[in-house]
């Protein structure tokens, strides 16, 4: 896991920022306390796999925006969804990223709705920036808890690895055994 970390730790952050969010950018801050990567480093590739994956739902929304305008659950939806970004407007899109849950629908909506791609990265980019800060340092200062939990994980890990070894084979076992008592009658 150490090797792993070291060559790969800000590829491996970039894609769990892209794909997660919160607890992966939370994580980067740990594996910077740990050492493993420079907390400068761990916070730019959070900031970079965040923009990323915020961009990539916004494109999704963008290029489908017809056929979701046209679907019986958008249509039902969009009331609602239109009240909230209307009292919101655009600077939900900085605080979508601190409303857990509310990230990918909102980047997604605002391709669908059709705002200016500068316009969406000049927020996004900012939204990003203050998370991946706020939630990097977090993570930094609170790693010392999580060394602890994964010092415990590692020895949980260990016992499951031989209790599922140890399973194996008693069903390996079994199952030579009773083939052998099938032929046997």
């Amino acid at each position: 896991m150490e090797e792993f970390l070291a060559r790969y730790g800000a590829v491996a952050v970039v894609f769990g920022a892209m794909l997660e969010g919160d607890l992966s950018i939370i994580m980067a801050g740990v594996v910077a306390h740990l050492g493993y990567l420079s907390l400068w480093t761990a916070l730019e590739a959070a900031w970079l796999g965040a923009f990323v994956g915020d961009s990539a739902w916004y494109a999704l929304g963008r290029l489908q925006a017809s056929a979701i305008t046209r679907s019986g659950i958008y249509r039902r939806a969009a009331p609602l969804i239109e009240g909230l970004f209307a009292r919101l407007g655009e600077g939900e899109i900085v605080l979508a990223r601190f409303v857990y849950g509310t990230r990918i629908a909102s980047m997604f909506f605002w391709g669908v709705r059709g705002l200016p791609f500068a316009r969406f990265a000049a927020l996004d980019l900012i939204g990003c920036l203050l998370s991946v800060v706020v939630l990097g340092l977090l993570g930094f200062g609170l790693s010392e808890s999580a060394v602890t939990i994964f010092g415990r994980v590692q020895r949980v890990e260990r016992w499951i690895v031989m209790a599922v070894v140890v399973s194996a084979a008693v069903v390996l076992a079994v199952r030579v055994l009773g083939r052998r008592a099938a032929r046997a009658r």
